[in-house]
């Protein structure tokens, strides 16, 4: 039931988005940065991340934090995706190239989390792994919310010129 309700909230801010008075490759920029380090393990910092890209870039955004904030819906399967983050970015750095070796139980230890080997070993796999997942998904993303921007500014075009031609047609000779 609140899953429900938070994805009538997200359908509900995403129309608004739609509906906002700016450019669409703006709103379409900001929607594919966001997406984009929603992906990236830098957790705490993503929504920062993304409005400051965002601002640099000229983008919205509002759209940048609407689309960081769409990963919350991915929540249930997150570790599934930090897991294939890890795989893909631990095959990219690995020569030969080879996927990583199964977790078990006994390869963690609580009290070798903050350790900077840790960090690097880690940390740098899960980094790159999502930049590689995020690079495709962020433009088909952009992609997607530029042609919706642009079809329903074609529409709205279309609506004031015809609602426009029947207001002034008293004002014709």
């Amino acid at each position: 039931m609140m899953l429900w309700r938070y994805i009538k909230e997200t359908v509900k801010k995403f129309h608004e988005l739609l509906d906002a008075k700016d450019a669409p490759h703006s709103v379409a920029g900001g929607t594919a940065i966001g997406v984009f380090f929603g992906f990236l393990p830098i957790f705490g910092l993503k929504t920062l991340s993304a409005m400051g890209a965002s601002m640099v870039t000229r983008c919205s955004v509002v759209a940048s934090v609407i689309g960081v904030s769409a990963h919350d819906l991915l929540l249930p399967i997150w570790p599934l995706i930090l897991r294939y983050q890890f795989q893909i970015g631990y095959w990219v750095l690995s020569h030969p190239h080879h996927f990583a070796p199964p977790l078990t139980k006994q390869d963690f230890h609580f009290s070798e989390i903050m350790q900077m080997d840790n960090f690097i070993d880690i940390g740098l796999p899960l980094a790159l792994g999502g930049t590689v997942i995020a690079l495709p998904i962020s433009i088909v993303s952009y992609v997607g919310v530029l042609s919706i921007m642009r079809t329903r500014q074609a529409r709205r075009a279309a609506k004031e010129a015809a609602n426009g031609s029947e207001d002034k047609a008293w004002e014709q000779p």
